[in-house]
């Protein structure tokens, strides 16, 4: 008898004498709450942006969110609210209507102290957080090397997943980013297996996700385009996502006062037939967009 409980403390998943038998698995449960935040973001201004982003984090949390997706490079920054100052390496090609900005002193390595910041947060609320910062990498010999990268905290506190942008926007990053070299990522979440992606990826990074067979895309996005953002996120968006058979949780920038250029606003999660389950009413400030889900199967 002292052996049988032995083994059941010890959670045994053998049979001897007939006393100890397996554990039953956690059942998955049903539903999540998620969580797009939508939020302005100050280039280089890293400290400032990680302290907003934080009480974001925490309201949406309180608020029964238990994945939540900040926008792209929210923590460094992306482009100057304007869309007059960018990211600009030395000698790499600036277009026109740029001042370049020198991401040294701003960008961080993974981990870092922005992932490890997150990653306290995302184990004290108990959440899953994407972490989206630029991305600094050293290596012994050569010049640094820039990516535009989002990683995955888990509730435990843990880096999880760390993805670097596939395909850079050529019109304002290619003065600094490298294209990424860790392919696609995925992490299997209690509620269903889930991949990262980065704005301008949507165009080509659906079909390297589906072998992966993922039940939720965690999307940061910084949208600029030439037409209303609202053609994009509530029409051609789902159309382009029906056909993969999973969530889009989108969290786009806002700016803090309306800007003479279209793109942001409108974060949006959408469901597994590619339509719109939830989607911001403001375009300026913050705002968080949530929605409950179903699990995987």
């Amino acid at each position: 008898m002292r052996f049988g409980r032995l083994c059941r403390a010890l959670g045994a998943a053998w049979l001897v004498a007939g006393s100890c038998g397996p554990l039953p698995r956690e059942p998955r449960p049903a539903a999540v709450k998620v969580a797009a935040v939508q939020c302005s973001s100050e280039l280089g201004e890293v400290a400032a942006n990680r302290e907003k982003l934080t009480r974001l984090v925490e309201e949406a949390a309180d608020g029964g969110a238990k994945i939540v997706v900040l926008p792209e490079a929210a923590i460094t920054g992306y482009l100057s609210q304007d869309l007059k100052t960018n990211w600009r390496l030395e000698g790499w090609p600036l277009e026109g209507v740029f001042e370049g900005k020198d991401p040294a002193g701003f960008a961080e390595t993974v981990p870092g102290p922005s992932t490890d910041h997150f990653c306290a947060v995302a184990k004290r609320l108990g959440i899953y957080l994407t972490v989206p910062l630029v991305e600094v990498e050293r290596p012994a010999a050569g010049p640094a090397r820039y990516y535009n990268t989002v990683c995955l905290a888990s509730p435990q506190g843990k880096l999880v997943a760390h993805y670097r942008k596939l395909t850079p926007w050529p019109h304002p990053e290619k003065s600094w980013a490298t294209a990424g070299d860790r392919g696609v990522q995925v992490f299997d979440t209690e509620y269903g297996r889930v991949g990262l992606a980065i704005c301008f990826d949507i165009h080509t990074i659906l079909e390297k996700y589906r072998p992966h067979r993922i039940w939720a895309l965690l999307y940061p996005i910084a949208w600029v385009d030439v037409n209303h953002p609202a053609d994009w996120f509530w029409h051609r968006m789902p159309e382009r996502i029906a056909p993969f058979g999973h969530f889009v949780i989108g969290a786009n920038w806002s700016v803090d006062g309306r800007q003479r250029w279209y793109g942001y606003g409108f974060s949006t999660i959408y469901g597994r037939d590619g339509k719109v389950l939830a989607t911001a009413r403001s375009l300026y400030g913050s705002e968080i967009v949530t929605a409950t889900i179903e699990a995987a199967p």
